[in-house]
């Protein structure tokens, strides 16, 4: 039922599925493993996020390249992929397609059915997601990633990520100026 059968070396990394929808340049580094962990507070508070919002039951789990935040069985077999956001509502769709990523990955890849939260900690909403209402988008982001594999690098674009300072390829985008 997944979007396409994926063997789990092949599942891509949920950040390139939320990429696709913020900045083609950002996708493009990311595609060819052009990594920048420079330390911003964006950076330590996305890992802080990761390490300190576990809870009892719930575990980290690693498929393929992608670390789900916090992932819970349920008596029925089914799965509960906990993933946590900062929850700007500019990146509430990439947002929205690297846990539905989460979602076919464990489908395609292990047979796993199950259901998304999606939990906002800066307006502390919860949004719920399910793979099916999410198939085709991830499919054209599926389709945009394969693209980059063999694209030239594009031009760095002032979008609303960059000014914002949630980018930690800024400084490789723009030399230090927002």
């Amino acid at each position: 039922m997944g979007v396409e059968r994926l063997r789990p070396e092949e599942i891509r990394g949920g950040t390139d599925v939320s990429y696709s929808q913020i900045c083609d340049r950002r996708l493009w580094l990311s595609v060819h493993n052009i990594y920048i962990t420079d330390g911003t507070e964006f950076v330590m508070e996305g890992k802080y996020l990761a390490e300190n919002r576990e809870h009892p039951g719930f575990s980290r789990v690693k498929v393929g390249s992608n670390v789900i935040d916090n992932l819970e069985i349920l008596p029925d077999g089914t799965a509960l992929v906990h993933e946590y956001k900062r929850g700007g509502r500019k990146a509430l769709k990439a947002d929205v397609l690297q846990l539905a990523h989460y979602l076919n990955c464990l489908l395609s890849g292990y047979g796993v059915e199950a259901r998304g939260i999606l939990h906002l900690t800066g307006s502390r909403k919860v949004v719920e997601i399910a793979l099916p209402e999410h198939l085709q988008e991830l499919q054209e982001a599926y389709r945009k990633i394969e693209s980059m594999t063999v694209s030239e690098i594009p031009q760095a674009k002032r979008n609303w990520f960059c000014r914002r300072g949630g980018c930690s390829y800024v400084e490789f985008c723009w030399g230090g100026g927002r």
